[in-house]
Order: structure tokens, then C-alpha cells, then sequence
């Protein structure tokens, strides 16, 4: 508890602080002093003006050690220039000893208090020195007047002296502390100057760096073959380079401002807008190739980066970086490739199968040659009978050879077909009764399972008789008589299903993948039938593909082949 009435006053304010020292230890000085005073009274009036003193200065004391710095301050200046006034004004007055402490209490209000405190104290002690001074002169003022006290004069001096030094000790140590101090912000200041100017040296070499870099990607922006865009969310064109304002037949200049509905059709303009604005939302670049109408009517092959560009505080809205490069004329050469292989292809094709057609009409010829010759020497009906059945089974075969080439020609040639909806199940029954007269020929076994309200299917109902008529019939003539062969129409997985199934002499596995190629024939199926062509399957898959079904076999060497063809519905 004593410790702390001892202990120095802790302010926030550095200066205040200072301030609260000084006047802590006066406070100690002075009221040791008055204290020490008391043993060495030697008038009347000492008694009454020391206790005074002791409680002024207690009490000063106390509030400025209860957190009361301020109040401390205003009691403790005004106090003593009161009781100096009242000491000088009762006793001896302009030759009073204690007039002189006016000078302290002038230094302390230079310290305790603002500067105006000091002008006020200062007008005040000239006041009354001037009013004794005149006032004894005159002989106006009752002054009493006491001998000098050896012991009086000697107090006051020391408690002045004291004063004086404490005062000066501690303006002296404040002085020293903010000569230190700003020698050490000085320092800190030059140390802070030195990095600045670093820093300062080392962002204009980042701005000059940036600047170079900037340049340099604009230049690269501008001059690279790839078409490079900056787009805003809505469609406008922030910034082009040289490569896409060519495309867009304008200039960076010219087309800066501007949106994408203006070069684009609209539909192209508003799914590539679509495109852009699901990037920005979803912060994920997209790769893309396709194809788009430009504005003058030209089409433009491409593949297309579209990236998201970060969001920066002096964007307006959010944008994209979108790369494209021009395929258009890969594409073209593309095209002009398969068209190229496609005339080659058909060029092929028609070599092998004049070649071929050659080849197998010798055999009709020769035959329908040699039935004419022994036509002409028949000796009886019979013969001549038999000798024209040879020949009608020879045009039969030639028939079937140029109704073959004739049909792969419309199927390679044709561009469009007449497509409409159809009975299956019908065209299956028509395609049956015309080949009939060769089923019940063959003495085989034929059964057709045709769904009830079979779902209707698309196709060109010429060419879908063709295929049913290869299908079946191919059935018909690899079975041996007393064979079966069955033909059923159902729906499974929202398609309809045509399925012909023979108990026939089945193909090969080796064989199985090329019976769809022109002109392929089993070396069994051979065998079995000289007379074919090796262009039926071809049709029938050629004809599948026209109508976008799929097509399926699975055979058995020996036990039978099936066909599956699935249509979708209408």
C-alpha cells in the first residue's frame, strides 16, 4: 500500500507522464520541506500558513495518485500562488521572501497546463508584485512588517532551490529523451527513406518489365495466326486480334464495340453467346470444334478454346478469352479427300464388277449359244423343249445380273429416297407370294410370324422389298429341301425387328465378316449355288444404312443362319 503512494503515476500521454514525474517529486520535495519547516516556527503566522501549505500539497498529492492528474495540477499551482499572494499581501509584502516562488509557480503552469495558463499566471504575479510595490510606496496597504527569520529565509530557499532543480533536472532529462528520440526516428525515418527509394527503384523497374512484357503479348496478341477474342457475357467484342477481325472481313478497330449478332447468323450468335456465358458462370474452359455461317454467307470450320479470364476490380463485367483455330480449309481438303476415295471407291467397284459381270455372262452365253446350236438339231419335241428351258433359265440369270448392277448404281448414285411409313408385316406378305412358286419349288418348309399391330416403320417401300426379297430369298436357295425357313416381325427395345431364319447350310466363321462386301461368296454357298452374284448382301446392307438400322447375323456351319434388321419406329 505504501509502495504504491510512492510509486510514480502511470498516463497514457508521454508528455503528461513527464509532467506527472515532475510534479510527483515536487509534491515529495515540498511537503518534506513543510514538514521539516514545522520544527523551526517562529511566529504566529507560520503556524496557520504551514499546516495550510501541508494540506494543500497532501492533498494534491492524493488526487494525483487517484488517477486525478489534471485537478492534482490546477489545486497544487493555484494553491501555492495563493498562499504566496496572501503571505506577500499580510507579511513584509514586496520584500516578502516567498514572492519570489511566483517564478515557480510561472514554471509549473508552463508545465502542468496549456500555454494560455502560463500568460494567465504570469499576468497575475506581475499584478501583485506591481500592487505591493505601489501600494508600499504609497502607504496604502497595511502591511505588517516582521523581522528577517534566518531560519524562514533558509526553508524558502531550499524548497525554491529544490524546486529549481527538479524543474530543470527533469526538462533537462525530457529534453535529452526527445533529442534521443528524434535522433532515432530521424534514423528510422533515413533507414525508411532507403527502402522506399528501393522500393520505389524496384517498382519502376517492375512497371518498365511490365510494360515490355505488356507490349510484347500485345505484339504476340495481334500477329498470331490463331483467331484470339475477348468477349463480355452478353456478346460484345472487347478486344480482336488481326487473324479474327480478317475472318469477320473488318478490322480490330472496327469491330471492337461491336457483338457477336453482328458478324454471326443469329442462331450461331446466340448458341456461341450460351457457350460463352456457361463458361464465365461455371469458371471452366471448354474445347470445341464445329462448324458456323458467317455473316456473308460463307461456312466456317473451326475448333474453339473458350477460357474464363479472372475477375479483375476494374472489369465492368465478367469476360472471356476464346481461341479459334480455322479448320475450314483442313475440312475442305477433307472432303475433297473422301470425295476423291469415294470416286476412286466407285471407280473400283465398277472395274470388278464389269470384270466380274464379264466373267459370269461368258458362262450364260456360252450356254445359251450351245442350247441354240442343239435347237437347231433337235429331233424331237422333248429336245426342243429342254433346249429352251436351258436357255430361259440363262436369261433368267442375266436378268438378275444387270437388275443387281442396275440397283447398286441407283443406291450409289441415288441422293434422296421416298420415305414414308409402312407395313412391315404387308411387305413381308408381298415379297412371300411373289417368291412362292420357288419356296414350294424347294420343298422346304416356310412359316411366317407377323406381330398383330406392328408399330409403322419409315423407308422407301421399293428399296425395303429389295432387301426382304434378298433375305428371303438367300434363305430359300442355301436350304436344302425338307428345310425350314421362317421369317417373324416383333418390337423389343422401342424398335421393330424383322428376323429371317434358315436351317441351311450356314457360313463359315472365317466368312462371317466379309458376307456384306461386294461380290463375297462362301466357298460353301459357291458350292451350293453356282448361279448368284455376290451383290445381294451388299444391297441389303447398303439399303439398311439408307434407312439408319442396324443389321445383325449369326450362323452355324451346317445348322442355319440368321438375319436380324432393326428399324426405328415411326
Amino acid at each position: 500500500m505504501i509502495r504504491r503512494w510512492f510509486a510514480l503515476p502511470q498516463l497514457q500521454d508521454e508528455y503528461e507522464a513527464f509532467a506527472a514525474r515532475v510534479l510527483h517529486y515536487t509534491l515529495l520535495l515540498l511537503i518534506c520541506v513543510a514538514a521539516s519547516f514545522v520544527f523551526f516556527v517562529s511566529s504566529p503566522s507560520q503556524l496557520i500558513y504551514i499546516p495550510a501549505i501541508l494540506a494543500v500539497f497532501g492533498g494534491c498529492y492524493y488526487l494525483l495518485h487517484s488517477g486525478h492528474f489534471r485537478l492534482a495540477s490546477l489545486i497544487f499551482v493555484s494553491g501555492m500562488w495563493i498562499v504566496i499572494t496572501l503571505a506577500s499581501f499580510n507579511i513584509n509584502g514586496i520584500r516578502n521572501a516567498s514572492i519570489s516562488s511566483y517564478a515557480i509557480v510561472i514554471i509549473f503552469s508552463a508545465i502542468l497546463f496549456p500555454d494560455r495558463s502560463v500568460v494567465v499566471f504570469t499576468g497575475l504575479s506581475l499584478l501583485s508584485a506591481i500592487i505591493l510595490t505601489v501600494g508600499e510606496t504609497w502607504g496604502v496597504l497595511p502591511l505588517h512588517t516582521t523581522p528577517l527569520y534566518v531560519t524562514d529565509r533558509f526553508f524558502q530557499q531550499v524548497a525554491l532551490f529544490s524546486a529549481a532543480g527538479i524543474l530543470l533536472s527533469a526538462a533537462s532529462r525530457m529534453i535529452r529523451s526527445s533529442s534521443i528520440r528524434i535522433r532515432r526516428h530521424e534514423k528510422t525515418l533515413l533507414e525508411r527513406n532507403r527502402e522506399l527509394e528501393a522500393e520505389i527503384a524496384e517498382r519502376q523497374r517492375s512497371e518498365a518489365n511490365l510494360r515490355i512484357s505488356e507490349e510484347k503479348y500485345r505484339l504476340l496478341f495481334e500477329n498470331i495466326p490463331v483467331m484470339a477474342g475477348v468477349y463480355a457475357k452478353d456478346g460484345e467484342i472487347i478486344l480482336l486480334n488481326k487473324a479474327a477481325a480478317q475472318t469477320f472481313n473488318g478490322t480490330p478497330e472496327t469491330l471492337q464495340g461491336r457483338n457477336l449478332r453482328d458478324v454471326f447468323t443469329w442462331e450461331d450468335a446466340e448458341r456461341a453467346i450460351a457457350n460463352q456465358a456457361r463458361v464465365i458462370e461455371e469458371r471452366k474452359d471448354v474445347l470445341s470444334e464445329g462448324k458456323t455461317s458467317l455473316s456473308d454467307g460463307g461456312e466456317f470450320h473451326y475448333l474453339r478454346h473458350i477460357i474464363p479470364l479472372p475477375d479483375t476490380s476494374n472489369s465492368s463485367a465478367p469476360q472471356v478469352l476464346v481461341l479459334t483455330t480455322d479448320l475450314t480449309a483442313k475440312y475442305q481438303a477433307e472432303q475433297r479427300e473422301r470425295e476423291l476415295a469415294l470416286a476412286q471407291e466407285r471407280n473400283t467397284f465398277l472395274t470388278d464388277f464389269f470384270s466380274t459381270l464379264s466373267h459370269d455372262l461368258k458362262t450364260p452365253l456360252t450356254v445359251m449359244n450351245t442350247s441354240l446350236y442343239l435347237l437347231k438339231r433337235a429331233a424331237t419335241e422333248d429336245q426342243r423343249e429342254e433346249r429352251m428351258a436351258r436357255i430361259s433359265e440363262q436369261v433368267v440369270l442375266m436378268d438378275k445380273y444387270i437388275q443387281d448392277m442396275l440397283t447398286i448404281s441407283r443406291l450409289e448414285h441415288v441422293a434422296s429416297f421416298n420415305f414414308q411409313e409402312l407395313d412391315l408385316n404387308r411387305l413381308v406378305e408381298s415379297v412371300i407370294d411373289l417368291l412362292r412358286p420357288r419356296i414350294e419349288g424347294k420343298q422346304i418348309s416356310f412359316q411366317f410370324n407377323g406381330q398383330p399391330n406392328l408399330p409403322a416403320i419409315r423407308g422407301d417401300e421399293d428399296q425395303l422389298r429389295r432387301m426382304l426379297t434378298n433375305l428371303i430369298e438367300n434363305a430359300v436357295n442355301y436350304t436344302p429341301a425338307g428345310g425350314k425357313v421362317t421369317v417373324n416381325t416383333q418390337t423389343h427395345d422401342n424398335q421393330v425387328v424383322l428376323e429371317v431364319i434358315d436351317s441351311g447350310i450356314g457360313i463359315e466363321a472365317e466368312a462371317v465378316p466379309h458376307i456384306f462386301e461386294r461380290f463375297f461368296r462362301a466357298a460353301n454357298a459357291t458350292a451350293f449355288e453356282r448361279s448368284g452374284t455376290g451383290l445381294g448382301l451388299a444391297i441389303v446392307k447398303k439399303i439398311v444404312e439408307t434407312h439408319t438400322a442396324t443389321i445383325d447375323v449369326g450362323s452355324k456351319l451346317g445348322e442355319g443362319t440368321t438375319f436380324s434388321v432393326q428399324f426405328s419406329r415411326s
